[in-house]
């Protein structure tokens, strides 16, 4: 999963920033002077990326990829500009750093593996699973065969006493996994494997509520594209 969102945010900001570049020498071939191309590139880079990342449905990093993308249009001004060869000597070994050290890292991460998550949910269920930590009373989750498996009830909430990075392979990250979800019966069997797409967002978080303790917990958003509008309406419920 990272590897793949990695290759779209490295395409996005390369187009990106390639295209509003060339649209910067468009501009100046007709306007030499002040800083109208400039800004005219910037735009095409800003808005291009982001468009692009929402395209390839990572809106969580659009702006995120938009900002690097203009740090890279900037550093092509840069290097097209160069006299002395300085600034060329330095990206170029800031590039030749990040070429090592990028795959040596990404075999670092993807050799610790997180728990699995699958999702058993009720029939023609959609919309948000709210899995709430550190509940007491509640039940803990538990690994089998390095997986964790979530029965989500018709609310689609969830408590539970263990800790919020459970499963995870630190306090820092969970580690690449793999989230499945499935349609189940009322007695528990199996019916229908939702397909990889309608398992949309998910994300960390906690709150504090006056005169309560901090609450944390993941939410999980299951279905078609209406459930990244909605968000997660659970979060709200009174714990």
């Amino acid at each position: 999963m990272y590897l793949s969102i990695l290759y779209v945010v490295a395409f996005s900001v390369l187009v990106s920033a390639g295209i509003g570049f060339a649209a910067r020498k468009f501009i100046r071939k007709y306007l030499q002077t002040g800083v109208l191309p400039f800004l005219s590139g910037s735009a095409v880079t800003l808005l291009l990326g982001y468009f692009m990342m929402s395209f390839f449905r990572f809106g969580f990093y659009s702006a995120a990829t938009a900002g690097l993308a203009f740090l890279v249009y900037v550093l092509f001004i840069g290097l097209w500009h160069d006299q002395t060869g300085r600034f060329t000597r330095w990206a170029g070994i800031s590039a030749s750093v990040i070429l090592v050290a990028g795959p040596f890292f990404l075999f670092l991460v993807s050799s610790q593996k997180g728990a699995d998550q699958t999702y058993l949910l009720p029939m023609g269920f959609e919309g948000c699973v709210l899995v709430n930590y550190e509940v007491e009373g509640a039940p803990p989750l538990k690994i089998e065969d390095n997986e964790i498996v979530y029965h989500v009830p018709e609310d689609g909430i969830i408590d539970t006493s263990s800790p919020m990075d459970f499963g995870w392979v630190s306090e820092e990250h969970s580690g690449s996994y793999r989230s499945r979800a499935f349609y189940v019966d009322q007695a528990g069997n199996t019916m229908q494997e939702l397909p990889q797409e309608k398992i949309r967002f998910g994300a960390n978080g906690s709150m504090k509520e006056e005169g309560k303790p901090e609450r944390t917990y993941y939410y999980q958003l299951i279905g078609d594209e209406d459930v990244l509008t909605e968000g997660c309406p659970a979060l709200e419920t009174p714990r």
